[in-house]
Formats: structure tokens, C-alpha cells, sequence
């Protein structure tokens, strides 16, 4: 029956007026979209990343007597 209204040239808002369908519930269905919420895809490290054995060495220097009360930029300074 809408789309015999539409058809017809009747407007969209007195279409669903006289059909008692909402708006919104029409263009939600004259266009519809894929799923929006799933599982993240898997990302792949930047070209830049550390490697793990580089990761365990920055965290032991940051961990060592030396360092373990300094911020991040304090010991960049240094």
C-alpha cells in the first residue's frame, strides 16, 4: 500500500500519515546498511613498532634502579 503512494506521487510524510508508519521507519528501510557492530578486524603492527625483544629492553631500562621513579620524558631526557 505505500509504495502504491508513492507511486501515485504522494509525499513521503502524507504517505506514512496515512499508512500510520513512521518516517523514520521507512527510511531506515528504503535504505538499508550492513551490520554496524561486530568483532574488530585483526590489525597489523605499524612498519615502525618495536619489535618484542626492543620492547623488553626499553621496559628493563624503565624498570631499573636508575630510572623506576622517573617519568617517560624525564628519562627521554636523560
Amino acid at each position: 500500500m505505500f509504495g502504491e503512494l508513492r507511486d501515485a506521487d504522494i509525499s513521503v510524510q502524507r504517505a506514512c500519515a496515512l499508512t500510520g508508519t513512521s518516517r523514520a521507519t521507512y527510511y531506515r528501510r528504503a535504505k538499508p546498511v550492513g551490520p554496524r557492530h561486530g568483532p574488530w578486524l585483526p590489525r597489523t603492527p605499524p612498519p615502525q613498532a618495536l619489535s618484542t625483544a626492543e620492547r623488553d629492553r626499553v621496559l628493563a631500562v624503565l624498570n631499573s634502579p636508575v630510572y623506576a621513579d622517573l617519568a617517560i620524558p624525564q628519562v627521554w631526557a636523560r
